[in-house]
């Protein structure tokens, strides 16, 4: 029996037998190339057909798959890889080549958008590699927890419903895989641990620890703790005078808001929708998507985020060298067709609007006015909300001067980047941070304590326990995060009250 520690990424109790996922390439001493390159043709194209079946049941998850499909698909890849081959390599080689070598100045860059794009390439590696080595897709009948290097997500979409819990080597908070194991309710850590392919383990994520050939006695204690658990239900627990707030990113969650029984969005990533299209949305088709929404949520507040694009997410039709208030100037037609379609949907007076990466009180009265304009020409007499997203040291520093904001949300992600350059991926951070990050956040409780300004938190730390805890122990009362974690707010909630 073995005892490891590690980091949570996603919270849950697992029990079952160990799936080792490792995919290396055949070194081989003489090659035939016009072989390795048929070899290399029929990878891809295995690949290819893997990934189109695997979107034909995950609609949810369509846009990550078309994505690698796209990268798949490239002719560069398969030129690239074959002039390799003509050096003498084998395809398995070729292509751990070509893939690897695109991959390392994504990881030695600073944007964590270009790292995640990083971990996308791995995980088009491994699968021509599994495909090159002429190993089939998993097929296992039963459920498993997986220990791997990394967490793939185009893996972990293909066997959500066999999987008990994740442990990896490599990860990070906000990265792609970690979030949708919280979708999924999947627990996941990040530790390195001995274990053998078929061996029994248990995943326990509220001590933080993974239990290696566990003893009868033990995996019995835990098999009635995942019963208890497992008949729990995504839903509210009654929590006044807390706030449980949603973020989502599209309509289709709007369902799960309800039926979970949060109190509200505070969080609506508009610039989600705009993705799913290479021309500006008009106002009609904006104000159709936005209206459904808060005809969804009546007498509950809804918070749009204006589109926030720039270094980490990219629009053909939109210029954005800069995430912020550098969106809307360069870009006004498309900021005041959003805002008119925002303020048309505002049919209850719940609508709020909030302002991302903002530097500092000039830039939000700025952005307030204009918006208090397009209303007026609108002759529109709606009530609304303004606010900011908190993401930025240097609004941080300045927070006294934001005496005219309705609401502050603290977005931890890019502010925890901003003070500590800690990457979203970045599996040493280990909430090491989080003792002076509250410290810092104790000035913004205070000043909005005195100005009656609605504080929340919003981010991956809001649905991390250690980090949600200390949030309640300074008095923030109100946190917006991604639905499945409604789980974990109640769990701290009982904790305390």
């Amino acid at each position: 029996m073995g005892c490891y520690s590690g980091m949570v990424l996603s919270e849950g109790i697992a029990i079952g037998k160990v799936h080792i996922l490792s995919y290396s390439a055949m070194t081989q001493v003489k090659i035939d190339p016009a072989k390795e390159k048929e070899k290399l043709e029929i990878a891809i194209k295995n690949s290819i057909k893997e990934l189109e079946n695997l979107k034909k049941i995950s609609k949810e998850n369509e846009e990550y798959i078309s994505m690698q499909i796209l990268l798949l698909s490239d002719p560069l890849l398969l030129t690239k890889t074959n002039q390799e081959i003509n050096l003498g390599h084998s395809a398995s080689e070729s292509v751990e080549i070509v893939l690897n070598e695109i991959m390392k100045p994504l990881l030695d860059a600073t944007s964590s958008y270009l790292k995640e794009r990083a971990l996308d390439l791995s995980d088009i590696k491994e699968r021509i590699l599994r495909n090159l080595i002429g190993k089939k897709s998993l097929d296992i009948k039963t459920d498993f927890i997986l220990v791997a290097e990394e967490l793939h997500p185009s893996f972990l979409i293909q066997h959500k419903n066999q999987l008990l819990g994740v442990i990896t080597h490599k990860g990070g908070y906000s990265s792609h895989g970690a979030i949708l194991c919280r979708q999924f309710n999947i627990p996941y850590m990040i530790a390195n641990i001995a274990a053998i392919e078929g061996e029994t383990i248990i995943l326990d994520t509220r001590k933080q620890q993974i239990i290696t050939s566990p003893k009868d006695q033990e995996i019995k204690h835990y098999q009635e703790i995942t019963q208890k658990l497992s008949m729990e239900v995504f839903e509210a627990i009654e929590h006044s005078p807390y706030q449980f707030l949603a973020n989502i990113s599209d309509n289709s969650e709007l369902e799960r808001v309800q039926s979970y029984g949060f109190d509200g969005i505070g969080l609506y990533r508009t610039e989600m929708i705009f993705m799913n299209s290479d021309r500006p949305y008009t106002l009609e088709e904006q104000y159709e998507i936005y209206s459904v929404a808060v005809q969804a949520m009546k007498n509950k507040s809804i918070c749009f985020r204006t589109f926030d694009v720039g270094d980490d997410k990219q629009l053909s039709y939109i210029t954005a060298s800069k995430k912020g208030i550098d969106n809307y100037i360069h870009n006004p037609l498309v900021f005041k067709t959003q805002i008119e379609a925002i303020i048309k949907a505002n049919l209850y007076n719940i609508v709020k609007i909030m302002f991302p990466m903002i530097y500092s009180a000039d830039e939000f009265d700025f952005l307030k006015k204009w918006v208090l304009q397009i209303q007026k020409e609108m002759k529109d007499s709606s009530f609304i909300e303004f606010g900011i997203m908190l993401e930025t040291e240097e609004a941080l520093n300045s927070i006294e001067s934001f005496k005219d904001v309705d609401f502050i949300s603290i977005g931890t992600n890019d502010l925890v980047y901003s003070i500590y350059h800690i990457h979203r991926d970045d599996q040493n951070t280990e909430l090491e941070y989080l003792k002076d990050l509250i410290s810092k956040l104790k000035r913004v409780v205070t000043f909005c304590k005195k100005n009656k300004i609605t504080l929340s938190i919003c981010g991956e730390l809001a649905a991390i326990s250690p980090a949600l805890k200390e949030f309640i122990r300074m008095g923030i009362t109100s946190f917006s995060v991604a639905t499945p974690a409604i789980k974990i707010l109640n769990h701290i909630y009982k904790e305390f009250f």
